[in-house]
């Protein structure tokens, strides 16, 4: 039974041996040949062989196909890993589109970005230079529902703390918008 499993393994990755090759040359590498992108997908199909169930309904190619490119991008990284020095802007040939950066690894996407932080910086000293337009009943409205120099509040919790009913607050926030966007013009 061992041996039979075995030749179907075989029989999957011979067959699907032309995938491989389309996938390893979808990959461009000065480090590594063709030739050693299809030995490395290779592998990778042996191994989706060896964890392939066709009761699940899935084709082989569809489960195959994550391994293979894992595979191949495993080898590129570890011959580009065994390189002296690279650019962090430099282009790394993984993937199939080959414009995959060191800094694309290297990046907190979830950072806030430097000159983002001086953007909202002068955009809110620009809004509190044209709130000053306002009188004091639509500057408190305006700052606290946008947050400017205070906590966001809701037209509600702004009624509420001036004595207001939530429509009236609406209606001051309006006439506020008016007048600064007239100034702005």
């Amino acid at each position: 039974m061992a041996n039979e499993q075995e030749k179907q393994r075989d029989d999957l990755v011979t067959k699907n041996m032309g995938y491989v090759v389309t996938l390893a040359r979808q990959y461009t590498s000065e480090l590594l040949s063709t030739d050693d992108l299809i030995s490395e997908g290779t592998i990778g199909c042996i191994k989706a062989a060896k964890k392939y169930d066709p009761s699940r309904g899935k084709p082989f190619v569809t489960f195959a196909a994550p391994y293979i490119r894992r595979s191949i991008e495993d080898a590129i990284r570890r011959v580009t890993g065994e390189t002296p020095v690279l650019s962090t802007d430099e282009s790394l040939p993984v993937g199939s589109n080959n414009n995959y950066t060191l800094l694309n690894v290297l990046e907190d996407k979830d950072a806030p970005k430097a000159d983002q932080a001086l953007e909202q910086n002068a955009l809110s000293d620009d809004l509190v230079r044209a709130i000053t337009v306002l009188n004091e009943r639509e500057q408190a409205v305006i700052r606290a529902l946008y947050g400017i120099d205070t906590e966001r509040q809701t037209m509600a919790e702004i009624g509420e703390r001036l004595g207001l009913k939530r429509e009236r607050v609406r209606q001051i926030r309006d006439k506020a918008l008016r007048k600064l966007h007239k100034v702005a013009k």
